[in-house]
């Protein structure tokens, strides 16, 4: 038993302050799949436990003696490959299921986490009410006169913490029937149940032990700690009488052994559950987000969003470039992309890195359909004809049996006969879809293609950000059911990043959003139906990046990005000048 006095004495307290309200008992909720930690459990102890209402605070549950998970799984296709564990609050007296249990789980759910309510025991109390409620008063005065000599001095219960390390065990045994990955599974506590978070990081086994956890509002005890520590998000108020003045010498102590984010909130006290205005508590969820996917813990966006091509096929609408990066330099970006959960990358022979970006899809572990590689031909691939010995090279630079999208690189040298090489991979099934790179510097190239084409073009890939929108083109493409993806979505490297991220209008939005100006430009690409292929060698710029699935940009907010446009391009080679690409082959 281990003895946290100023804890459960605070909790006791706040459990007598519910009782002084009504409450309702009522029939035991049914929960569909509900999972028994433990097998063959007494129908008796079962029907043991009891569940009440109290006004305004939603439905609790005591005298728990059988420990059960409650799911609340997404569709397998919104998993974003991770599990939570929620452990709902009450002083081991009993368990609160409202914000800090069903609206919690509810909004876990919502972002693709296979999220689990844990039912853990708790203490055994007198059934009636009015001796329930006379047990908790003994039991606080008790406490006051004795304090830790007394009697009722009060424990944490060990059976609870068997409860969370076996929940995590069950959950990791049966991780591919729940869609998730064995290795990302995190308790999410609240108030008692955060204090369990943090004793399993503390000291459960390996395979018992969440790879992260949440505290929120629960106390930080200082206790003997591991060498090692699974990373924690902490989230408390600093006026709740609890965990707000319990100190943080523990946060000091974790950063030593491991990885931990403090949010002291100025106000809300304790019980906020998932957060309320007008307290900046009901910020934690989205911080947390913002957390696992900083720490890369989530595999993919739960709203990733795809386009359909007109060839059938769906294509991943948010990507990564790996423009001027060298073969070292793509694989460890396409990998920290990989894991932090895109699932489209681009790639060309020119970048001379189709090496590494193919090192890096084998070395990720994730299955390659679920993987879209792009990649394109330079002119010199198409300009002798040998397209089919070109797309051969780049199958085995790639280290792939296929390649999702195949660009012509340049509308320049024999483009026609390029592109029929295209249409013949695809019928060979060595491509899936095709496109056209750049043929905007020439639209009579393209207008030449899409009139003699047997495979429509699927996609065409141009210059496009807020200062260059490409409306009389992106009509065109339209009209032909082509798709559009932008190329320096963010400026570029000609000194657009810059000049963008300094606008006005776009830093105003940044500042009512809490997001940077990159994030509020890729989220308009996004919104407004693009594929966007942001590159960076950053891995910070790279996890941040596929944040824009955090939020939403309004409507007005779109049309004030709208009326940025200019037509003001970053990119400014003249079509004499793109003539020399013609002069120059890329190393295979």
């Amino acid at each position: 038993m281990r003895v946290l006095i100023t804890t459960i004495a605070f909790m006791i307290l706040m459990t007598a302050s519910a009782y002084a309200q009504e409450v309702k008992y009522i029939k035991a909720p049914e929960f569909p799949g509900q999972i028994y930690l433990y097998e063959n459990p007494n129908q008796s102890d079962v029907d043991y436990e009891q569940w009440y209402e109290i006004e305004g605070r939603g439905q609790f549950v005591r005298n728990v003696r059988v420990p059960t998970l409650i799911p609340y799984l997404p569709d397998a296709k919104d998993s974003n490959g991770a599990a939570i564990i929620i452990a709902p609050g009450g002083a081991f007296l009993h368990h609160t299921f409202g914000s800090g249990g069903y609206e919690a789980a509810e909004w876990f759910k919502s972002q693709g986490f296979a999220t689990f309510i844990l039912k853990y025991r708790v203490e055994d109390t007198p059934r009636e009410e009015t001796d329930y409620q006379a047990y908790v008063a003994e039991k606080m005065a008790g406490y006051r006169a004795g304090g830790l000599s007394g009697k009722y001095a009060p424990a944490t219960p060990d059976y609870a913490y068997e409860d969370v390390n076996a929940a995590v065990r069950l959950i990791r045994a049966r991780a591919k029937e729940f869609h998730i990955d064995p290795h990302k599974i995190g308790i999410v506590g609240f108030s008692a149940g955060a204090l369990m978070a943090v004793y399993n990081a503390e000291c459960a086994d390996v395979e018992s032990k969440a790879d992260f956890i949440g505290s929120i509002y629960g106390q930080l005890v200082m206790r003997e700690m591991p060498d090692k520590l699974p990373p924690m998000f902490a989230a408390m108020s600093s006026d709740d009488e609890l965990s707000g003045q319990s100190g943080f010498e523990i946060i000091q102590a974790w950063q030593k052994r491991g990885i931990v984010e403090l949010h002291l909130y100025g106000q809300g006290g304790h019980n906020f559950g998932m957060g309320h205005e007008p307290f900046t508590n009901y910020l934690w969820p989205t911080e947390f987000m913002a957390w696992l996917r900083m720490l890369g813990i989530i595999n993919q966006p739960a709203n990733e969003t795809k386009i359909l091509l007109n060839n059938g096929i769906y294509m991943p609408q948010f990507g990564i470039g790996t423009f001027r990066s060298s073969v070292s330099e793509a694989h460890d970006a396409v990998l920290a992309a990989l894991k932090a959960g895109y699932r489209h990358i681009d790639t060309a022979h020119a970048y001379q890195n189709e090496r590494g970006v193919g090192a890096a899809v084998r070395e990720s572990g994730i299955p390659r359909e679920e993987i879209w590689i792009t990649s394109k031909l330079w002119p010199t691939d198409y300009n002798s004809g040998n397209v089919a010995e070109s797309i051969n090279k780049m199958l085995e630079r790639l280290g792939t049996d296929y390649i999702d999208l195949v660009y012509l690189h340049q509308a320049v040298g024999d483009y026609m006969a390029g592109y029929r090489g295209l249409e013949q991979a695809v019928k060979e099934g060595k491509v899936r879809a095709i496109g056209l790179s750049n043929f905007d510097m020439n639209e009579e190239r393209f207008n030449d293609i899409i009139a003699n084409a047997k495979i429509k073009p699927a996609i065409v890939q141009i210059e496009l950000h807020p200062y260059a929108q490409r409306k009389a083109f992106r009509e065109k493409c339209a009209e032909n059911n082509i798709a559009i993806e932008g190329w320096y979505p963010l400026g570029g490297t000609h000194g657009g990043n810059d000049i963008l991220f300094r606008d006005p209008v776009i830093l105003e939005i940044a500042g009512r959003y809490g997001k940077t100006a990159a994030e509020i430009i890729l989220r308009w690409h996004v919104q407004e139906g693009f594929s966007t292929i942001p590159g960076s060698r950053n891995e910070t710029h790279i996890k941040q990046n596929i944040t824009v699935y955090d939020f939403k940009l309004s409507d007005s907010d779109m049309e004030k990005i709208r009326a940025l446009d200019s037509e003001k391009r970053f990119f400014t080679s003249t079509w004499e000048e793109i003539q020399r690409f013609n002069d120059w082959k890329p190393e295979d």
